[in-house]
């Protein structure tokens, strides 16, 4: 899937939400099956095309904590039953685990908005 290919999706399906990531953490949940929350209890994601930059600096807050992420996304088409909740003006929050057997997992790789 390109980056153009998920643009489309995100603007014409419903349920379409992306998740920012880094290798290990995309392995990870390809490995286990599930995004797990955050120490905070949360799952974060968002409907916005980004760099990684952009993603560090929009999603990450520029946290020294958080460098290096985003150069992974997972690209989920969500089931309407989960559910997200608004949190600003990029991101979604799912308080809960996400297993991809419940959802569809659209694109899985290096962050195709990079270039």
């Amino acid at each position: 899937m390109t980056g153009d290919e998920i643009i489309q999706a995100v603007l014409s399906e419903h349920g379409v939400f992306l998740h920012y990531t880094d290798d290990q953490g995309l392995r990870g949940i390809l490995q286990e099956g599930v995004i797990r929350p955050d120490y905070k209890g949360v799952v974060y994601l968002t409907q916005e095309p980004m760099t990684q930059a952009e993603a560090h600096t929009n999603l990450f807050i520029g946290a020294t904590t958080h460098s290096g992420r985003a150069t992974h996304l997972l690209v989920l088409r969500l089931d309407i039953g989960l559910p997200i909740r608004p949190l600003n003006n990029y991101e979604f929050r799912v308080d809960q685990n996400i297993k991809l057997h419940q959802h569809e997992v659209l694109y899985a790789g290096l962050n195709p908005f990079d270039g």
